[in-house]
């Protein structure tokens, strides 16, 4: 089945074992476009609150959030990247490229967007590292095979090429090539990468999505339907992955703003309140976890184990 396996790739590209020591604390972040802003707000309150982490495993925006997270793991770092986030317009990921958005809808050329602005805005982040190996925090980036459809986890490498082909978005992006590998976007296969996670036997997994678990708002528009319905594809699995992930070890799942129910992934308008309404959520479910570990999300079906949140 399409993501259901893994594969840990090197920098020569071949498969890389999973012999390395295990990790206490992995942070797990989703893809979702620029709906990725909540996970700012999620990672200072986490960072304020002492928790941080040994592992970091992303996917997409997630991945690129993760790299900076590896980089400057404190909260002066978080506040750099919201600095970050702020300065990002439309048009600095999606450059409006007659010439290119005719080749693409005209069958010239498999994606609708150039990745030069995307590769600009990843160099001015400043990661603090040029390969993925060298993060100062262990750094795992999830993209798709697209031949295969096999999640590829990325740990050796030049990270700035390893988060374009975690990005790559079919169809809006140029797929990236890697060691003979054509990969895509990350969430094709798995958008939260807990099972990718779980390789370095972590005693704990927080998971930092970019959507809650359920919507109740009609879409606004069709790029809004189009994610929804790319969502609700990989949502089995990934369901899957958290309740297994669940039976072996302590799986945080952080709270997202309901803003992000309406959102279009081309639209950058609103970043400071997705930041600063999901530092709010994030903060308020710190306390109540600190009295009570064993909140869960959702009453459970019978057959279904419970995770703690």
């Amino acid at each position: 089945m399409v993501g259901e396996h893994s594969d840990i790739v090197r920098s020569d590209g071949r498969a890389g074992s999973n012999s390395e020591p295990s990790a206490r604390t992995a942070f797990v972040l989703a893809g979702g476009g620029n709906l990725g802003a909540v996970q700012v707000g999620m990672l200072r309150a986490l960072l304020e609150a002492g928790i941080v982490p040994d592992l970091v495993v992303g996917t997409s925006i997630g991945a690129l959030n993760g790299a900076y997270l590896a980089g400057h793991a404190h909260v002066a770092g978080m506040t750099m990247l919201a600095e970050l986030w702020e300065s990002v317009q439309r048009q600095d990921v999606f450059p409006m490229h007659a010439g290119s958005l005719t080749r693409g809808l005209l069958g010239h050329q498999p994606y609708l967007f150039d990745s030069l602005g995307l590769r600009g805005l990843l160099a001015r982040a400043e990661l603090g590292f040029v390969r993925l190996e060298d993060a100062p925090i262990p750094l795992a980036v999830v993209a798709t095979d697209l031949h295969t459809g096999e999640a590829v986890v990325l740990k050796e490498g030049d990270v700035i090429h390893a988060l374009l082909a975690s990005s790559a978005i079919p169809g809006v992006f140029p797929p990236v090539e890697w060691h003979g590998r054509t990969l895509v976007d990350g969430g094709v296969a798995a958008n939260a990468p807990i099972a990718q996670a779980e390789q370095w036997d972590p005693a704990q997994v927080y998971v930092l999505p970019t959507t809650p678990d359920e919507t109740s708002q009609p879409a606004a528009n069709a790029i809004v339907m189009m994610q929804r319905a790319m969502a609700l594809a990989t949502e089995p699995a990934g369901r899957r992955a958290l309740a297994e992930a669940s039976a072996r070890r302590a799986v945080h799942v952080l709270p997202v703003p309901e803003a992000t129910e309406h959102l279009s992934i081309f639209d950058f308008k609103v970043t400071r309140r997705l930041i600063d309404e999901s530092y709010a959520l994030t903060t308020a479910w710190l306390d109540n976890v600190a009295a009570d570990d064993r909140t869960v999300t959702h009453a459970p079906a019978a057959d279904e184990p419970q995770w703690v949140v």
